[in-house]
């Protein structure tokens, strides 16, 4: 069975959800699960043993994410924690035996932004080039090659209505 789990999970893709993975592990039958413990709710459930966990730089912050994912790297829960190794604890701490799992991914910063820039290579914004993962709330479609975020509006709308284009 464990090697049937780690044939459907390959390595994971440089981002899940949109944050950097540092590192990953494929959790097979050796892994146990802490179950009944209170450790991982979500939803107001227990989520239970998971196939895969991902450690995520979080953006813009000195955090980083647990991910709790799917055999194909979607998540199902995340935690946040101040390091690496915090992630690690905890993670162990759910799935004994999960510590000899980890693998660093060695994703540079670019590696990420490349493979975001892909995936949202239709959706970025056509004026200032934003992809929806970089803080924009809302993106307008207006055809098929058209788009601008809500922040392209609004600076227009300010431009539009400011004195000095009044008179």
């Amino acid at each position: 069975m464990a090697a049937d789990r780690e044939h459907f999970a390959p390595g994971p893709p440089p981002v899940v959800c949109s944050e950097r993975v540092l590192q990953y592990a494929v959790l097979d039958d050796t892994v146990r699960y802490n179950s009944s413990h209170g450790l991982f709710f979500v939803g107001g459930k227990e989520l239970g043993k998971v196939p895969c966990l991902a450690i995520c730089e979080e953006k813009g912050t000195s955090q980083v994410l647990l991910y709790h994912c799917e055999s194909d790297w979607s998540p199902l829960g995340l935690s946040e924690h101040d390091s690496v190794a915090a992630a690690k604890t905890r993670a162990e701490r759910i799935y004994p035996g999960s510590s000899a799992k980890w693998i660093e991914t060695h994703f540079t910063k670019e590696d990420a932004a490349h493979f975001l820039d892909e995936i949202w290579a239709d959706d970025r914004c056509s004026f200032c080039g934003k992809r929806p993962d970089e803080n924009i709330e809302l993106l307008f479609k207006a055809n098929a090659n058209a788009r601008i975020c809500e922040q392209c509006v609004r600076r227009f709308y300010a431009e539009m209505d400011s004195p000095s284009k009044k008179d």
